[in-house]
């Protein structure tokens, strides 16, 4: 397991998006796959630095990546406030387009954990304590996988 630990600050995104840059490749991700990888964890990460710990002070945040034959797991852990960014609570149509009109307007927000969600596999998320924990899922594509594994 590859770790990285940054302050949960703007200036840190570009160290995160090599950090998981890098580990798609080692973890030999197709482009497409370490593309989809790397925006999932770039948004979910923007999103705890801009939102997570707006009435905060800024902590640090963590990342954990892991690899086995069918999949790569980034780890994402924070203490900024409870939020899940699952998707439990599913943005009906209307309001991803209304995001979307956001966005063209020129007004930011309402779209960057959608667009997580839609890049990764799967996304898991729990709080213990005051410690947010978030798995980011991709599936390796270029990689057969075992009938254990597709259960």
């Amino acid at each position: 397991m590859k770790t990285l630990r940054v302050p949960a600050t703007v200036a840190s995104l570009g160290e995160v998006a090599r950090f998981v840059g890098q580990a798609g490749t080692d973890a030999d991700l197709g482009e497409r796959d370490a593309y989809r990888l790397r925006l999932a964890t770039d948004e979910l990460v923007t999103n705890v630095i801009t939102h997570g710990f707006r009435n905060l002070t800024p902590g640090e945040i963590e990342l954990q990546v892991s690899v086995s034959d069918g999949w790569v797991l980034v780890v994402v852990l924070d203490t900024a406030g409870e939020f899940d960014p699952t998707g439990r609570d599913r943005m009906a149509p209307a309001v991803r387009q209304a995001a979307v009109w956001r966005r063209e307007e020129g007004t930011t927000g309402g779209f960057g954990l959608t667009l997580a969600r839609m890049c990764a596999d799967r996304i898991m998320y729990e709080r213990t304590g005051d410690l947010n924990r978030t798995i980011i899922v991709v599936r390796r594509s270029g990689r057969r996988l075992c009938e254990a594994e597709i259960r």
